[in-house]
Formats: structure tokens, C-alpha cells, sequence
């Protein structure tokens, strides 16, 4: 019974990080960008004998990982020309506080100075890692990158393709950085696809959030009412069947 208890408790204790995990994600489901979490467990099992020499069976739970869905979210067109989403493959490049990183999130304005940046101030860079300035906004941004005012070619976005992807790792703000002593097999000056007057949606699909939460929730509270019922069992063993009459 007492292992009856350790492993629902251990289950609850995965799903409700699974939980939080759905939750996040429906919570960025309009996040510019954003790329879902896919939370992976699994199940380990072990049989040995016991004092008595009988054959019995151990098993416990344990996360493997959570791992990013980088499935490419849909494009809405929304005619701000700072606004800018990739095609396929890419990151743009931004200077943040904490160093470079790496973001699918397009959505760009210009600061006080005239700097190409996000809408959390961090400067978005360009092909050689310097910070973007621009004297106009009247700009054009071509396919491959290329960014030109008044038909003047005056610099190109950042763009990176990561072939490593499991050497990123998520931060705030939808950005990633790379992991330390990881190889993210980078390319630079990437020619990548960018749609200016676009940004790329989230690729959290709502409704199969909800979906995932409803069953998560639902097999949360059935181990709890397994526990319960132990506990119930286990107090009448000792309350009642122990009982010297």
C-alpha cells in the first residue's frame, strides 16, 4: 500500500509539471513566434526478488525532457512594414543585456535613436553583429534580408540558421541562447526567406491545448483519489483491524 501511495504521488507530481507545461503554452498562444513545449516522460521498470525470494515488479516515473515544437507558425499579414517574419528556417539575431540571442519573433519598431529593435528594447542586429539605425521609416526589406530606404541597399538583418537546435535553450521573452559547451551548428549569413509586413503566429494550436489539459487534469485526480483511498484503507488497518478487543 505504501508503494501504492509513493507512486501516485510521484504521478501527480509529473502531471501537474505537465500542467504548468500546457498552461504556458495556451498562455503564449498569441505570442508572436512562439514555439510550443512538449513535456516527455518515461516509465522505468525493474523486477528483482525480495527477502522471500519472490519475484516483484518496481516501477517509477521519471521527465526525460521538454522539448521545443519547432514547427513553423502560421504568417498574418499585418502591413506594419516593421513587422517581419521568416519563412523555413531562421532566428534574427538581438542584443540583449545577457548577451546575443536568438528570436523567430518579428515584431520590430525603432527607438528614440532610430534603431531597428523589439518590443522589449533589445537591438536587433545586423549581418555583421552591429546594431541596425535607420534615418527613414519608409524601408523595404527584401526576401533575403537585405533592407533598403529610398532604394538605397544600406544593410542586412541577422538571420542564423541552427541545425543543433536541441543546444538552445528557451529564455524569457521568446528568445534562445545557446547552451554553454553546446555546438548549435550555426550558419550565418543564412539566406533565408523574410516577409516584410508579416509576423509569424504562435504554433500552439488552442484547442488541443485544451484538449491535453482536460485529460491531464482528470488522470491528476484520479491518482488523488487513489491516494485517498489508500490512506482510507491504511487507517482502518491500523485503527480498527489492529485494535486488541
Amino acid at each position: 500500500m505504501i508503494n501504492g501511495i509513493f507512486t501516485a504521488s510521484e504521478s501527480m507530481s509529473i502531471l501537474q509539471n505537465k500542467i504548468d507545461n500546457t498552461s504556458h503554452n495556451m498562455a503564449n498562444s498569441n505570442t508572436s513566434g512562439f514555439k510550443r513545449s512538449i513535456m516527455v516522460t518515461q516509465a522505468l521498470v525493474e523486477h528483482q526478488r525480495n527477502d522471500e525470494n519472490l519475484l516483484h515488479q518496481d516501477e517509477s516515473q521519471d521527465t526525460v525532457g521538454n522539448y521545443v515544437q519547432w514547427d513553423q507558425g502560421s504568417l498574418v499579414q499585418t502591413e506594419n512594414p516593421f513587422d517581419m517574419a521568416l519563412e523555413g528556417e531562421g532566428f534574427f539575431e538581438v542584443e540583449t543585456p545577457d548577451g546575443v540571442m536568438l528570436t523567430r519573433n518579428g515584431a520590430f519598431t525603432l527607438n528614440s535613436m532610430g534603431e531597428l529593435v523589439t518590443l522589449e528594447g533589445n537591438h536587433v542586429l545586423d549581418s555583421g553583429g552591429g546594431r541596425i539605425t535607420l534615418e527613414s521609416k519608409q524601408l523595404n526589406i527584401s526576401e533575403a534580408g537585405h533592407i533598403s530606404v529610398n532604394n538605397t541597399d544600406i544593410n542586412q538583418l541577422g538571420i542564423v540558421k541552427i541545425n543543433n537546435k536541441e543546444a538552445l535553450l528557451r529564455k524569457g521573452n521568446n528568445l534562445f541562447e545557446v547552451m554553454p559547451g553546446q555546438d548549435p551548428q550555426m550558419e550565418r549569413q543564412y539566406q533565408a526567406k523574410v516577409k516584410q509586413g508579416f509576423i509569424e503566429s504562435s504554433n500552439v494550436n488552442i484547442v488541443d491545448s485544451m484538449v491535453e489539459m482536460i485529460r491531464f487534469q482528470r488522470q491528476f485526480e484520479s491518482n488523488q483519489k487513489s491516494v485517498h483511498s489508500i490512506d482510507s484503507t491504511l487507517e482502518k488497518a491500523v485503527n480498527e483491524i489492529g485494535t486488541v478487543r
